[in-house]
């Protein structure tokens, strides 16, 4: 076995003089193996996670719009809901931006539960400026989302997925006044902002 003498000239044997050599260098790659695992923070309250299906990095904005829709020709407190966020999916580098939430109701569903239920059409209004969305009907898989990244807010909640730019979601995240305004065939049905 073959030794050195250190700076200090203490004697030390050649292996430990390797370690000591190799140390610093280990130290850098771990670090930067660690980075490329760990997403940066996302900012301002947003929520950042590797999708485990799809591999895929999905951020889910902070701002999520709950728009509501009194109902009192039914109930007391009845209201019809639409719940959005703004959602970022990132696979190897390629974004793809969309609004995700849930149509959702104080009301009890059951009785209507044969009825076809055609994907609601939806136009969010945000200060006088028209922004259609048209969901997405397929699996979430095929935009990179494995389950949706926000939990439904009763059982009978359809989810919603409406491919987005980033422009209109900025657009929506900065406007003063912001409605939801839900197409039927027939009529349509307004909601109003009820949180931000």
């Amino acid at each position: 076995m073959t030794s050195e003498h250190d700076r200090r000239g203490v004697h030390r044997p050649g292996w430990i003089a390797t370690l000591q050599a190799v140390r610093p260098a280990a130290s850098v790659l771990a670090v930067a193996m660690l980075s490329g695992c760990v997403a940066s923070a996302p900012s301002s309250g947003e929520r950042e996670y590797l999708d485990e299906q799809t591999a895929a990095t999905v951020t889910v904005g902070s701002s999520e719009l709950v728009f509501a829709r009194e109902r009192p020709e039914l109930a007391v407190n009845a209201r019809d809901y639409l719940t959005l966020v703004p959602v970022d999916v990132n696979r190897s580098g390629t974004h793809a931006r969309y609004f995700v939430g849930y149509a959702w109701s104080t009301i009890d569903k059951r009785s209507r539960a044969g009825q076809p239920s055609s994907p609601p059409r939806v136009e969010l209004i945000a200060d006088g400026r028209r922004i259609p969305l048209a969901f997405h009907q397929g699996p979430l898989t095929e935009l990179g989302i494995g389950e949706a990244p926000l939990p439904a807010p009763s059982r009978s909640a359809t989810l919603l997925v409406a491919p987005a730019s980033h422009e209109q979601q900025q657009f929506v995240a900065d406007a003063t006044e912001v409605r939801a305004v839900l197409l039927r065939e027939g009529g349509s049905e307004r909601f109003e902002l009820w949180s931000r």
